[in-house]
């Protein structure tokens, strides 16, 4: 009998979430940043002015979860929102000490980064990446075929 059909996917996919977020939180706390703050900063900076949808889906976060994330950010006077596109839609952008806050955290997130990769070779760094990729749209195509199913 193979042992992987009694490993839950999700419960072992949370248990590295968990490792890998601790990791990050642990380097990051000097800065004021954990790494869900951190990552919604960085993505606001690349992305430029975002929706709470984007950033949700980006990260595959609830709701819930991006809008208590963007209400500590905006009260520390990181980001700020302004009215988007259409009326309903609020688009969070980086203040210029939302900026600052992001350009001192970047070298220790390199640092958690480095220190990572320091214990995986090369090709388990990719493989790494691969594999996430190649789960999340796995589970995102399972849920949707499950939606669909559950429609009919």
């Amino acid at each position: 009998m193979n042992e992987t059909q009694f490993v839950c996917a999700c419960a072992t996919a949370r248990h590295v979430a968990r490792t890998l977020t601790q990791l990050y939180d642990h380097v990051l706390k000097d800065t004021g940043l954990e790494a869900p703050q951190f990552a919604l900063l960085l993505t606001i900076e690349k992305l430029g002015p975002s929706s709470q949808v984007l950033l949700g889906r980006r990260f595959g976060m609830d709701k819930t979860t991006v809008s208590r994330n963007v209400r500590w950010l905006e009260q520390r006077g990181w980001v700020a929102s302004a009215v988007g596109p259409t009326r309903r839609e609020r688009r969070l952008a980086l203040t210029a000490a939302g900026r600052r806050q992001l350009a001192a955290a970047k070298p220790v997130w390199q640092a958690a980064q480095h220190t990572l990769r320091a214990e995986m070779s090369a090709a388990e760094w990719v493989a790494m990446f691969r594999a996430f990729e190649t789960i999340a749209g796995a589970a995102e195509r399972a849920k949707r075929k499950r939606v669909e199913r559950m429609r009919r």
